[in-house]
């Protein structure tokens, strides 16, 4: 069967594609890029061609998978706060249902996957989601306190959904509800010494 021909960008997709899924179900240590080359069905020859290696590979699979996340949690403008906070929650676990595979490789790879190019990768998807907290919570100004809030919930929707993509011994929206409730009594507690925090709560009633 001959291969349709593919632009230069499209066959970079069509190996990261691949790539993701190999990352995803193993160690990337253990994953090689003649491996990615035989999951996509190319030739070695024509995947080193585009990728120096494994390495460099890895990394351009987990750019992917960062842009993917952030694009879907582009939150709703024009929604009331409570709504964005919930919205920003869903469509979180929209991305790790629907894009496993870049969700699994992206934030529960290998510990090694937190050093260099990836951790930056990944640094750079937790500020974000950081960001479009804040920004759905209308803070001009992010206090200490607020700042720990929101970074050990983020944490914690981390480690819920990678947990709820193992097991998936409960509802989606029974976890959902559970990290928006966990969201509530951080901010609840960050009220107290937060006047701008304590606003937002106010609206909430």
């Amino acid at each position: 069967m001959t291969r349709r021909r593919l632009s230069i960008a499209d066959r970079r997709q069509e190996l990261i594609a691949a790539a993701l899924e190999l990352f995803s179900a193993r160690p990337a240590a253990e994953v090689t890029l003649d491996d990615v080359a035989a999951q996509a069905g190319v030739s070695r020859a024509l995947a080193y061609r585009y990728f120096g290696g494994r390495n460099e590979i890895y990394v351009a699979a987990m750019r992917t998978a960062a842009d993917q996340m952030l694009a879907l949690l582009d939150p709703p403008h024009d929604a009331p706060p409570l709504d964005r906070l919930v919205e920003a929650i869903r469509r979180f676990f929209d991305f790790a249902e629907e894009h496993a595979t870049g969700f699994q490789a992206l934030l529960t790879g290998h510990p090694g996957a937190q050093d260099g190019a990836i951790g930056s990768i990944v640094d750079e998807v937790r500020a974000a989601l950081h960001d479009r907290l804040v920004e759905g919570m209308g803070l001009r100004k992010v206090s200490p306190e607020a700042r720990l809030a929101l970074s050990t919930w983020i944490a914690a929707a981390e480690a819920a959904a990678a947990d709820w993509l193992t097991h998936r011994d409960l509802p989606r929206r029974t976890v959902e509800d559970f990290l928006l409730s966990q969201l509530y009594a951080a901010l609840s507690v960050t009220a107290i010494r937060d006047r701008e925090v304590a606003r937002f709560m106010e609206g909430l009633q």
